[in-house]
């Protein structure tokens, strides 16, 4: 069985107390009642005592289920779980407790002249598979460690099945256990006190196993089974079905079942509980580490991305930039070494072309990555870059600052140069805009960058979901905000224009 150590000796001195104070009073009480209590003064109607019976029965029906649907859930968790032979064993006392409750002498379900008897004779077959069993759980469970779930389940079905049957069908072949006239016989006593037997040797069991391993739930299901004991006890006494000592032993039975679903049941489920909470918190570290390795891996990646483009555009400048320049410089040494006037037509258009290519290749290495960024920082390369960029579109770019003017971590700035850039550039395409007005402000705790357009606008909900993608701009913005904490909401709708918030923190 599932168990839960305090590993406080002090906690669990409190239990031993608490415990061994309840049954002192669970002995002391029956005494008291046996002493001084005038039965005959007291006569509980059948309809009362029927719903006190009915009530009382179902709480020790509903344990018993749940035991037995515990272990069916929890079997596949340890294959060599007693808690497979618990399970059997309180679905045959559940079952015989339910069908013990429903034909109970004076229910309307089903009566005949051996009502009383039957419903006796359920009771005891109730009370035996749950004293054998319990005491073959607790003496010898090694004897039923192996037990396969599909056999256990069809043999208690079968027992159950064929002593119901039995009781139901061939009820004159049983000996009488309660005589309507005479109440219970010799027999019916013999019975409890063998019950009482069983559960006086489980007891003993179960408190020497507490002693070795100090367990609490052990604890628990020997107090449970010393109250269900002196409840057994007054099952002896009585002489008609609706006498107050049947009463008292079936509230004896409540509390007793009280702590055997603290002691076999709430075990299991605190595991399941605590293993679950464990689980999901280590499912919540693995996420949180999977995205911050994710992060450090966007991060690496654009890093890597940033310098191979610093890497191509010094290549492009000082490698292809100057071997163009030199052939310039060679072009007009040839050409002033040709006498007259006269110059080669083709020797113009090769200096021209050389030229051209000089500018191109000193765009693309603007484009890729602009010295000024590494060597000036964010403010002066943007401040280049709109002059480029209002040149080439024609459109009126407003650039404010506020705040802090000293420089940031290259990573950052770099970041806000290339949302800058994408977000200029997919205005320029797509919402065909007259003027757009960026805002950098540097705060003590945060930069945010605004950037505002008065195009066309677009649907965001629409592009998210695909219906309007073009590219991988947006995704792209909001990546780099993300790989260095920060976040961007872009707004926009159709012939309102776009504004694009970034904020990341420093």
């Amino acid at each position: 069985m599932s168990s839960v150590n305090f590993e406080n000796p002090v906690r669990l001195r409190k239990h031993e107390l608490r415990y061994l104070y309840i049954a002192i009073l669970g002995i002391l009480l029956m005494g008291a009642v046996r002493a001084f209590f005038n039965y005959e003064m007291i006569s509980i109607p059948g309809p009362q005592f029927l719903l006190i019976h009915t009530v009382l029965e179902s709480f020790s029906i509903f344990v018993s289920f749940c035991i037995f649907i515990q272990a069916m859930i929890t079997h596949s968790r340890d294959s060599r779980n007693v808690n497979l032979f618990i399970g059997m064993v309180f679905f045959a006392v559940g079952t015989y407790d339910l069908l013990h409750t429903l034909f109970y002498k004076g229910m309307p379900f089903y009566e005949d002249e051996f009502s009383g008897n039957r419903a006796t004779w359920l009771w005891i077959f109730a009370r035996l598979s749950e004293s054998i069993g319990m005491a073959v759980a607790v003496i010898l469970p090694y004897k039923v460690m192996g037990l396969k779930r599909s056999r256990a389940l069809s043999l208690s079905i079968l027992w159950v099945s064929f002593i119901s049957a039995s009781l139901f069908f061939r009820q004159d072949l049983l000996p009488t256990l309660l005589d309507d006239e005479y109440g219970i016989t010799s027999m019916k006593v013999s019975l409890e006190y063998i019950i009482c037997t069983f559960m006086l040797v489980t007891l003993i069991a179960l408190m020497a196993e507490y002693r070795k391993t100090r367990k609490l739930h052990t604890l628990q299901l020997a107090l449970a089974i010393f109250i269900i004991m002196t409840g057994e006890l007054y099952f002896t006494l009585y002489d008609k079905v609706y006498d107050i000592e049947n009463l008292i032993g079936h509230i004896y039975k409540f509390v007793g079942y009280l702590y055997l679903f603290r002691a076999v049941f709430y075990p299991q489920i605190q595991y399941i509980l605590t293993s679950k909470e464990e689980a999901e918190s280590k499912w919540r570290e693995a996420e949180h580490m999977l995205f911050e390795a994710e992060k450090n891996l966007s991060k690496l990646v654009l890093q890597a991305h940033e310098e191979e483009r610093k890497r191509v555009s010094r290549e492009l400048h000082d490698g292809i930039g100057q071997s163009l320049y030199s052939i310039l410089m060679t072009l007009n040494l040839a050409e002033n070494e040709i006498p007259g006037a006269a110059k080669p037509p083709s020797l113009q258009k090769a200096k021209k072309m050389t030229a051209d290519a000089m500018v191109e290749v000193k765009e693309i290495a603007h484009s890729l990555r602009p010295s000024s960024l590494d060597d000036l920082g964010f403010l002066p390369a943007l401040k280049m870059y709109i002059d480029h960029f209002e040149k080439v579109h024609d459109i009126e770019v407003r650039l404010t600052t506020s705040g802090d003017k000293q420089r940031l971590e290259p990573e950052i700035e770099t970041a806000l140069y290339r949302i800058c850039q994408e977000a200029l550039t997919n205005s320029a395409k797509y919402a065909s805009p007259q003027t757009v007005e960026i805002i950098l402000e540097n705060n003590p705790g945060d930069i945010r960058l605004t950037i505002q357009d008065d195009g066309i606008g677009f649907s965001v909900e629409s592009y998210l979901k695909g219906n309007q993608r073009k590219g991988i701009g947006l995704f792209s913005m909001k990546e780099r905000a993300e790989t260095y904490g920060g976040t961007i909401d872009i707004q926009s709708m159709l012939n309102e224009g776009t504004t694009t918030i970034v904020s990341i923190p420093k």
